[in-house]
């Protein structure tokens, strides 16, 4: 009741008394904006600021520039942090995420032209019980629903991109880079829906195939500091730029591993990055994760996580982290 009446005095009261007795409540403000992101129109971000002195670390002055900007239309106090030096580097990375969102946000389309189909990757022919039944429910969803295997997958970039990029996607070494990679040359190629395939769609899902196939569209990471923009959820028109430059990019990355992991080669990392050196030169529309969660696409905790098939599992057990991410991501941001 107290978000809804939208009274953040009493809100910041009451964080206070859960602090004081021992409750962690950091998390909240964020999620805070994350459900405020969801409504339409007459929100005032400025009237929860007083809020971000309930996080952590760097998060006080990333919120606060956070809602500063959301209220000024622009990302400027966020790129400040970006530039400050002085600043820690998941702090600067985390406004890059964010200065993403709030250039590039939007609502649930109310227009736009019909998708060309969705479709999705698992690199093993036949996949596990629970991905089979994320993968009848997109294609009871979608009018058209296209499943690639590795093979099948490989011969789509040799016909279009010829042996050498398939032979090259071939040679990655872990289930989730190939994912990462074969979706960017199938959205450049013929475009389309892109959805993970521990997914389900949502009771929107179906309007927003109706009206995705314009423009890009993904989503950020809204509920959380580390405001990423995913490539779990993409859509795309064919030969799109947004796409074009990511894939030169996550190419680019995988010839110059330098010890960065999958997240920074081709994931979240990657497209983050790529987007904020690219701020507000293409048109692509990020939806907050809670939209993005309530209407159209939401993922599932499904077993493989658990398992090297997974590129977490994977590189923790390689003692892998983020330091080399960062250390190529924050100086390419600052030469902007």
């Amino acid at each position: 009741m107290l978000k809804a009446k939208s009274l953040f005095f009493k809100l910041d009261q009451y964080l206070e008394k859960l602090s004081g007795k021992g409750f962690d409540v950091a998390g909240i403000p964020f999620r805070l904006v994350d459900d405020l992101l969801a409504r339409d129109t007459g929100v005032d971000f400025a009237a929860a600021i007083p809020l971000a002195r309930h996080t952590v670390g760097g998060q006080p002055r990333l919120l606060t520039a956070v809602l500063n900007d959301l209220c000024e239309g622009s990302a400027e106090n966020l790129r400040q942090i970006v530039s400050d030096v002085s600043a820690h580097p998941m702090t600067q990375f985390e406004a890059m995420g964010w200065a993403n969102f709030v250039t590039h946000k939007a609502r649930f389309p109310d227009n736009g032209t019909p998708s060309k189909d969705t479709f999705q990757f698992w690199d093993q022919m036949k996949p596990p019980p629970e991905i089979e039944g994320g993968r009848q429910l997109w294609r009871s969803t979608a009018k058209t629903h296209v499943w690639y295997d590795d093979a099948s997958a490989q011969q789509f970039i040799a016909d279009g991109f010829g042996r050498s990029a398939a032979d090259a996607y071939s040679k990655l070494w872990h289930p989730a880079l190939k994912s990462d990679v074969f979706r960017l040359y199938r959205l450049v190629k013929s475009g389309g829906v892109y959805c993970d395939a521990d997914s389900m769609p949502e009771y929107r899902t179906s309007e927003f195939l109706e009206r995705a196939g314009n423009r890009v569209w993904a989503s950020s990471m809204t509920n959380v500091p580390n405001c990423v923009t995913i490539n779990g959820f993409i859509a795309a028109p064919p030969q799109n730029p947004v796409m074009e430059g990511l894939l030169e990019q996550v190419l680019k990355n995988i010839r110059d591993v330098a010890s960065r992991g999958i997240f920074w080669l081709s994931g979240p990392g990657a497209f983050t990055t790529f987007l904020y050196q690219n701020l507000g030169q293409h048109d692509i529309g990020l939806l907050s994760q809670g939209c993005l969660k309530s209407s159209v696409f939401r993922q599932f905790d499904a077993a493989y996580k658990h398992t090297e098939q997974n590129w977490r599992v994977f590189e923790h057990n390689l003692g892998m982290g983020n330091e080399a991410g960062l250390k190529r991501a924050i100086p390419v941001a600052q030469d902007m």
